[in-house]
């Protein structure tokens, strides 16, 4: 019986502290993802600079669904389409209050904001800002934006 108990006992806390190692994998898992989806969502806007079509579609799923910042909905192609025809030359696209919410293991979201610095198509300088939320899901090992809204914010006065 003596031996029983220190036996029992070291079983005992065994499993308890099995859910307390779970969280702790599962909270880096998270921060993991969170790090690798704000990077992710800095490329885009580095992409979108330098007018980066590939890099662009290497990071939304083939069965994206978006709203655009006029509020037209738009697939993959149209996004793609959009960007290749986009008269405004950028400068730079910085994001900013990126929040991350993991969901699971391959479903999150990202939303934040991002300001925009260029020359439209007659010359004018411009900035504006945008809101934006992005659903990102891991399919084959890969993270891809399955849907985005996107909306301008008005210029500040």
């Amino acid at each position: 019986m003596k031996l029983f108990t220190p036996v029992l006992a070291i079983i005992l806390l065994g499993l308890a502290a099995a859910p307390c190692a779970h969280a702790q994998q599962n909270a880096a898992d998270s921060s993991a993802v969170q790090a690798n989806l704000k990077q992710m969502e800095d490329a885009w806007v580095k992409a979108l600079v330098n007018k980066d079509q590939a890099a662009v579609g290497n990071m939304i799923a083939d069965d994206f669904a978006g709203f655009n910042p006029d509020g037209k909905h738009v697939g993959k192609s149209q996004l793609l389409d959009e960007m290749k025809n986009e008269p405004n030359t950028l400068s730079s696209a910085v994001n900013d209050n990126m929040d991350v919410h993991v969901y699971g293991p391959n479903l999150a979201t990202v939303s934040g904001t991002t300001t925009e610095k260029g020359k439209d198509k007659d010359g004018k300088q411009f900035t504006r800002s945008y809101v934006w939320v992005d659903t990102w899901m891991e399919r084959n090992g890969k993270w891809e934006c399955i849907a985005e809204g996107v909306m301008q914010l008005p210029k500040k006065k």
